[in-house]
């Protein structure tokens, strides 16, 4: 795993790093809010009821509802399922406009705590137990497998970060090491299939 650098003389970087981690305690700002909402409803998502869809989920519905709020992204959230009015994204990971509608069985999101930190750190081939991280998803949306986003989240806090800031990937063959569960849940494993979603660089919000 590496860490990015600027093309500065790497000791220069060093310095910059060291004094960046030192002050990012009063850098970084949270707020939690509890029923969030966006044009008058709160905010919840059809998944993982219809994982099929051009629905985000819900980590990229916390994600997007905090960058809108200016902040970097969602360090943690809430979630019940219940009936309900709601405003979801209308697309996937996140990107779209805001829509409203109503549904049974919706994953609303109850509470989320959004968070900016200028400390940031980037690995690029992100690897867990000797094999680049990714994600069997978009390809078998409905078995129990985590998303690219909510793997990306997970790798960043298995190391001690708040979450994950942003992520690339690419849908190509290979080994890689999974997370065998939902919502970033569950333990590592390592398979290999065709045209799975490997993320290539994860950016990492420090504490």
């Amino acid at each position: 795993m590496l860490r990015r650098g600027s093309g500065l003389p790497s000791l220069f970087v060093s310095v910059l790093f060291v004094v960046g981690f030192a002050s990012s305690a009063s850098a970084d700002t949270s707020q939690t809010y509890v029923t969030p909402k966006v044009n008058g409803y709160q905010i919840g998502t059809i998944q993982p009821n219809y994982p099929t869809g051009n629905f985000s989920t819900a980590a990229d519905t916390a994600r997007r509802f905090c960058q809108d709020q200016g902040y970097g992204g969602a360090q943690v959230f809430t979630t019940a399922i219940r009936g309900s009015a709601y405003t979801y994204v209308v697309g996937a990971s996140g990107v779209g406009p805001w829509n409203t509608t109503g549904n049974a069985n919706v994953t609303m999101l109850e509470t989320i705590t959004c968070i900016t930190s200028d400390s940031d750190v980037t690995y690029t081939t992100p690897m867990k137990n000797g094999y680049q991280v990714g994600t069997i998803q978009p390809n078998f949306p409905t078995g129990n497998f985590s998303t690219a986003s909510d793997t990306a989240r997970r790798f960043c806090q298995d190391l001690g970060h708040i979450g994950a800031r942003s992520f690339t990937i690419s849908i190509r063959g290979s080994a890689y090491t999974y997370i065998v569960g939902t919502n970033g849940v569950g333990s590592w494993n390592t398979t290999g299939n065709s045209n799975v979603t490997m993320l290539e660089t994860i950016t990492c919000i420090t504490q």
